[in-house]
């Protein structure tokens, strides 16, 4: 199969990562002085996902909504001037597929204290691979890297002001661990690597809405078989969970059919009601269009029009995709296409591979573009909202970036193709 670009920098010219080694431990520690710290900021989100492994071992079905509303208001309990329908309590569920269950298990073995050190020593080594985002898939005979890059970057996409930390303690998202794989794998990849890239891009399935978009991806970068690998680890841990679950792989129905009926339960997984909601609809809805809630369907809808439109983009160019450009149009139609929250705009960092391409092959317009559009994430939306009454800038950043990434130069370094070998 023909890759879509080069190999990588030879050692000597890839500069040291002690940079990133500096900034994941930093980010760790971070985690950890919050894991240590009082329990109004422990990690809900997490708490919630290794409570669903905690029921499945025990037998006990993690897609009962009240059991887990429940545990979670023991926990969790409203303040006193909190009304109780509004608590986040009575605004929550689980709804993990079920090789969640399998993935979190080692966190539920764990007493509650010693699970938090854990998850802050789990997302410093996701860090550590975000941190060397800045160096993945760089192409033989490119410029070297400034300094700025490997030095300042991994600190900035880690340590920001509003959301990375924020995403581990006290929301206790995947964010970090989703795109910590991601990153992880596309370093493998650069090592000649694509089974190992497969492995890891196994766990972002967690968030299966996001994830489906690294198919087509490793397709474009490995060919099939590697492709073929994850699909088939992915539907086995799925398999295996629903059976630790329901005690049958047939429990997977079961799954599919309590997903569609969950959704008025959640507010904060409804448009109208939750403004850090950044996909296509949110937009269309706060600029006064109709409502719309992205069911299974629609988002695969989504996915359809836009990896159509990545074609027609390259059939118009004629010119063979960066793997660099690749990623980076993936991470900006999932967030784009799925409906995510605010934190999950992290996979954007995705792209900074392409936008460092950009400025290394003389695009430092389109360049710099692109990095106010992605800087732009780090302005709270209520801060847009109190300034110029609008509370849409997330989703509208989303959605220009996405453009930039489809109009923009597909190979900026103007490298040719070369045969990988990995088929």
């Amino acid at each position: 199969m023909t890759d879509a670009q080069p190999s990588p920098a030879s050692p000597k010219a890839i500069p040291d990562h002690w940079p990133a080694i500096v900034a994941a431990l930093v980010f760790f520690l971070l985690g950890l002085v919050s894991a240590l710290g009082p329990a109004d900021g422990d990690p809900r989100d997490f708490f919630i996902y290794r409570l669903g492994a905690q029921l499945a071992v025990r037998g006990e079905n993690p897609y009962n909504i009240p059991t887990i509303r429940q545990h979670v208001a023991e926990q969790f309990p409203p303040s006193a001037d909190e009304p109780i329908e509004k608590s986040f309590s009575q605004n929550c569920g689980y709804f993990l597929p079920p090789m969640a269950a399998l993935l979190y298990m080692p966190f539920a073995m764990l007493p509650w204290f010693w699970a938090k050190i854990a998850w802050a020593v789990v997302n410093g080594f996701a860090g550590y691979f975000i941190a060397r985002l800045p160096l993945a898939l760089y192409p033989r005979n490119a410029p070297k890297p400034p300094a700025v890059l490997w030095v300042i970057v991994p600190f900035l996409l880690l340590i920001d002001p509003s959301i990375a930390r924020e995403i581990v303690f006290p929301t206790g998202q995947t964010s970090v661990l989703f795109l910590g794989c991601v990153a992880a794998g596309l370093l493998a990849y650069d090592r000649g690597l694509p089974y190992l890239t497969a492995t890891l891009w196994v766990l972002p399935f967690v968030k299966p809405h996001l994830a489906l978009s690294l198919i087509p991806l490793l397709w474009f970068l490995a060919g099939w078989r590697p492709t073929l690998l994850l699909i088939a680890l992915v539907a086995l841990l799925n398999a295996v969970g629903a059976t630790v679950i329901g005690g049958s792989p047939l429990f997977l129905k079961e799954y599919f059919d309590f997903l569609p009926t969950t959704r008025e339960a959640v507010k904060f997984n409804q448009v109208k009601l939750n403004p850090s909601i950044v996909s296509w609809n949110r937009l269309l809805f706060a600029s006064g269009g109709p409502l719309i809630e992205l069911s299974a369907v629609t988002t695969v809808a989504g996915y359809l029009v836009w990896y159509g439109l990545l074609i027609g983009r390259w059939a118009v160019s004629r010119t063979w995709p960066s793997a660099a450009w690749a990623t980076a149009a993936t991470a900006a139609g999932a967030v784009l296409c799925s409906q995510v929250l605010v934190y999950e705009l992290m996979f954007l960092a995705a792209a900074v591979p392409w936008v460092r391409d950009l400025f290394l092959g003389g695009y430092r317009y389109r360049g710099g573009i692109a990095v106010c559009l992605l800087a732009g994430h780090l302005v709270p939306w209520m801060t847009m909202k109190e300034m110029f009454g609008f509370s849409a800038h997330h989703p509208l950043g989303v959605a220009l970036f996405a453009l930039v990434v489809l109009t923009g130069p597909m190979n900026p370094l103007r490298i040719e193709p070369v045969d990988s070998g990995a088929e």
